[in-house]
């Protein structure tokens, strides 16, 4: 193979991941083409008066993947801290463990009963095959739960983060992401005994200091040292084909020729972009769902409950989750301080620019002083910001269109990818992973193209 050029579009963790490991495959020809002022997409942290903000949502290093995890922390020169996870769910005043089912121990005895006996009923009548398969996510819940978990629980905070009828999110999203719980687990937690659920994440790490930032920062630094062109402020217009077989970028003020593409900007609003390889089918990318998100940054004065997330289903807090990351990380706030993050989602954009900064930071403050999260707190202040997309709708549409539009881009040498590019809701291990994958599926087209 001689020298082959790859232009990468979207500089967030799985376009800053595949060039990493590109670079790894011998691929040395690499432009980074990036629509902001920085790398790093949701792994963007701030720091604001000794606060470390990570404002992208709230992310922590796992991997089920032993191999996957050391990789990241070796990136990050193990500069990490470990933690037992300590997660919580906010039902009706009182903090019970999370994930939900593990933590009925926590609840009043007429519920803790109501949840168990509902869950006994609903796995024999299952094994009996009683009850009708499950079409759609909503289904599945009580299919597998019961309905005394699903409605006190899973139904209203699922509802509250994706804001749609769970009737129309489909079975592909619980796929290898939900675990069933193991019976004998619940009726443990029921009696009082401790028992953990979702172990992939049981025990995690995250950066001693700077944020999860930390990481994108670690991977740019590791690209540009090997030659990787990074372009910043830089807006993708077009995707073309070229002369001899190639492709044409053109972004913001520059022209950029390449034998393939990984393009890892949101699908949805990239019909423009790749009007030129899919034609009529670029349409098809408009009708792809997402949830918008705010994230709200507070940094208060006070003593933080020793938690390190918190879930709020119900409807009288506005946000569905709050991080506390000076609890990841003492380096995140200074001395008597609490750096924490609440993730608030919105059904559409002009549903959320309908509200003001200050509309949140305050309806966000005030719900944490109900929650008792922080005792004693006082604001010092707040921080608010925006993302058009950042939860991935799972419906009946996206898997028809997906099929076609990729298969089409890969016929050019367009390799969609990540969470906003193949339109996947991917964790971060899980990008690192398909990142090197496609590196080698990229290498191989490269190959066969010389």
């Amino acid at each position: 193979m001689g020298r082959k050029s790859v232009c990468i579009v979207g500089g967030g963790l799985a376009g800053l991941s595949t060039a990493y490991h590109l670079l790894i495959k011998g691929v040395k020809d690499i432009t980074l083409i990036e629509l902001s002022d920085r790398v790093g997409g949701l792994l963007k942290s701030e720091v604001i008066s000794g606060y470390t903000f990570d404002v992208g949502g709230s992310h922590i290093l796992f991997s089920k993947n032993l191999r996957t995890l050391n990789e990241m922390l070796n990136l990050l020169k193990w500069d990490v801290v470990k933690h037992y996870r300590n997660a919580k769910i906010f039902y009706k005043g009182t903090f019970v463990k999370y994930p939900f089912e593990n933590g009925l121990g926590d609840l009043p005895p007429e519920e803790r009963f109501e949840c168990v006996w509902d869950l006994i009923n609903t796995y024999v009548k299952r094994v009996k095959g009683e009850l009708p398969q499950p079409k759609n996510f909503r289904e599945w819940i009580v299919y597998v739960f019961g309905n005394a978990i699903a409605s006190k629980y899973l139904i209203p905070y699922n509802e509250k983060i994706w804001k749609v009828d769970l009737s129309e999110v489909s079975l592909e999203w619980v796929e290898g992401r939900i675990p069933n719980p193991p019976l004998e687990d619940v009726v443990k937690s029921a009696v009082g005994l401790s028992v953990e659920g979702y172990t992939h994440q049981l025990n995690f790490y995250y950066p001693s200091s700077g944020g999860i930032e930390s990481l994108a920062k670690a991977l740019s630094k590791e690209i540009v040292n090997e030659g990787v062109e990074v372009l910043l402020n830089k807006p993708v217009k077009l995707i073309r084909k070229s002369i001899n077989g190639k492709l044409l970028v053109e972004a913001e003020g520059v022209e950029k020729v390449c034998d393939a593409v990984v393009f890892t900007a949101p699908l949805n609003r990239s019909a423009e972009v790749l009007s030129e390889l899919l034609n009529d089918l670029s349409n098809s990318l408009k009708a792809l769902r997402s949830i918008p998100l705010a994230v709200v940054g507070l940094a208060v004065r006070g003593e933080a409950l020793p938690y390190h997330w918190v879930y709020f289903p119900s409807s009288k807090e506005l946000f569905h989750r709050v991080a506390i990351l000076s609890n990841f990380s003492r380096s995140n706030a200074p001395e008597g301080g609490v750096a924490l993050i609440a993730e608030v989602s919105f059904r559409s954009l002009d549903e959320m620019n309908a509200v003001s900064d200050d509309e949140l930071i305050h309806k966000v403050y005030q719900d944490l002083e109900g929650s008792g999260l922080v005792r004693n707190p006082k604001l010092e202040f707040g921080v608010v910001r925006r993302w058009a997309d950042a939860y991935i709708i799972y419906d009946t549409i996206r898997s028809s269109v997906l099929k076609e539009v990729v298969n089409k881009l890969r016929i050019y040498g367009v390799y969609p990818h990540g969470r906003f590019g193949s339109w996947e809701y991917l964790n971060m291990d899980a990008v690192y992973e398909k990142s090197a994958k496609l590196a080698d599926e990229v290498v191989t087209y490269l190959t066969r193209a010389s």
